[in-house]
């Protein structure tokens, strides 16, 4: 269902400089750095790639490249009928370019709203994480509430819809 929809998401995606998108592959975490610090502090790092695989599978996602290496991955898992829960993925490298981050990302959960006709786009972040928090509001998502010991690791973790 979604992967015929990938290549109407690529097109919407802004151009980079020096870089570009394609859908995500799992080959693509093999050059990912940074994939240490995604998820719980409990999980091996390929137990960190099954994750993301599984996620990848559930819903559209795609690999932003800067210079030939993935820096970012995108991906909305479909839940069901109408409700998609966001995701990301960075390297320390995606953090030179905000803008273009943050540009990619808004472009892809637009199109992710639009082309599979969501009513609601959820996202879940670690209370701790000031610089997600900030990140996920200037993607257009607002807090609905605290999940206290959400985590695998018994974070509390905010709930957030896409206004």
């Amino acid at each position: 269902m979604f992967l015929d929809n990938i290549d109407q998401i690529l097109k919407t995606m802004p151009h980079v400089q020096h870089g570009y998108y394609l859908p995500f592959h799992e080959d693509h975490l093999s050059n990912f750095k940074g994939l240490h610090e995604y998820g719980s502090k409990l999980l091996s790092t390929e137990d960190r790639k099954r994750g993301i695989a599984f996620q990848s599978k559930a819903g559209p996602s795609v690999t932003a490249f800067v210079n030939g290496n993935p820096v970012a991955v995108f991906g909305c898992v479909l839940l069901w009928r109408g409700v998609g829960e966001a995701w990301s993925l960075f390297t320390s490298e995606s953090r030179r370019y905000p803008i273009a981050m943050t540009k990619g990302a808004i472009s892809f959960f637009n199109s992710c709203q639009t082309l599979f006709n969501l009513h609601r786009l959820q996202i879940t972040v670690n209370s701790n994480d000031k610089r997600a928090m900030s990140w996920a509001k200037a993607l257009g998502f607002i807090s609905e509430g605290l999940m206290v010991n959400f985590s695998a690791d018994k974070d509390d973790t905010y709930m957030m819809r896409r206004k």
